[in-house]
Order: C-alpha cells, then structure tokens, then sequence
C-alpha cells in the first residue's frame, strides 16, 4: 500500500483531503498525512494500518471531514500548488517544442513520426480485431500468451494515442478550467 491507497480511502469522507493526500505535491503532504494519521493513532509510515482504521472506525467519516474542515486553508493552498506543479509540466513540454524549433529551425520529426506510428498502429490494430471478431476468424485454439500479448500491445497503443492528444491538444476542458483558475488567483493574491 502506498499514498494513492490512503488518499482513496480518505477521498470518500473528505474529497479535499484526498486529493491533496493523493497528489503529486509529495512531501508538502507529509504534514497532512500525519495529521490523518493521528485521527486514528497510527504512524505516517503505516499505509495499511491508517486504511485499515478508516476502514473500521465507525466515527472516521466525521473525524476525517472535521480535519478537512479545520485544515481548509491550507489544504486549498496544497491543491493549488500541485494543480501549479502540473500546469508547469504541461507547459515545459510544449516549450520545449517551442526551443527546438528556435534552435533547429524546424520542427522534430521523430515528435510527429512516433505520435503517427502510435495513432496508425492503434487504428490499424482495431480494425483488425473488429474484422476478425465480426467475420468470426478467431482461432478456437488462441494460445494464451499471444491473446496476453495481443492485450498489453493494444493497451499501449491505447495510452500512447491518449498521450498524443493530450500533447498535441490539450488534456482536456477541466485543465482549461484549472488554468482559468489559477492565473485568477496570479492575478488577485487576496483571494
């Protein structure tokens, strides 16, 4: 067990909570995490033991969201620096996009060769399963390595042309809200 299992578990009583547990802000959630753990007099460093209490305390949907509650400020401040952190990633690739075609003059060909191989490979590789499942051509006697194979290279491909789109044009209209978001507080620090 680790981080995500805790901040799954907490997520259904204290969705805030959660999410600041469950982010990508590590160690800044290190002060959290122990206050989580204290509700329930376990150890930051027990995963299970603090899953295992949520789990079976009766009372652990009002302690963790009165925590959330006391703990709203700061856990606001949390989300916003990992909803910062993710935004500058998102940004540092498509500036390094931006720097190769400064320095090269042109774009990076293996960029557009591998997002087409992805993309083709993934269309191709679906018309073929539709064809052979439609048309019946499935051999009874499919060895179960290949079917295994077959699954996990569907599955890459899968992610791979969700990640080309995500790069190419934009993850999606809640990052664009988030972005929305915070350059509303950049811009009104009081806030």
């Amino acid at each position: 067990m680790d981080l995500k299992d805790i901040a799954s578990a907490v997520k259904k009583f204290a969705p805030l909570l959660g999410t600041v547990i469950g982010g990508p802000i590590g160690g800044a959630a290190g002060g959290v995490l122990a206050g989580v753990a204290s509700l329930f007099d376990k150890s930051p460093d027990d995963p299970e033991g603090i899953v295992e209490a949520i789990r079976t305390d009766p009372e652990a949907a009002l302690k963790l969201r009165q925590f959330e509650l006391e703990q709203k400020t700061e856990l606001q401040r949390l989300a916003i620096q990992s909803d910062r952190m993710y935004l500058e990633d998102k940004q540092s690739a498509r500036q390094r996009e931006i720097e190769v075609t400064k320095a090269t003059g042109s774009r990076d060909i293996n960029l557009y060769i591998l997002a087409y191989s992805f993309v083709a490979g993934f269309f191709i590789s679906t018309i073929v399963i539709s064809f052979l499942i439609f048309a019946g051509n499935i051999p009874s006697e499919v060895p179960q390595y290949a079917v295994f194979l077959l699954g996990s290279l569907f599955g890459t491909l899968s992610a791979g042309v969700t990640s080309v789109i995500q790069y190419f044009f934009g993850s999606s209209k809640g990052s664009s809200d988030k972005m929305k978001l915070f350059s509303n507080n950049m811009n009104n620090p009081h806030i």
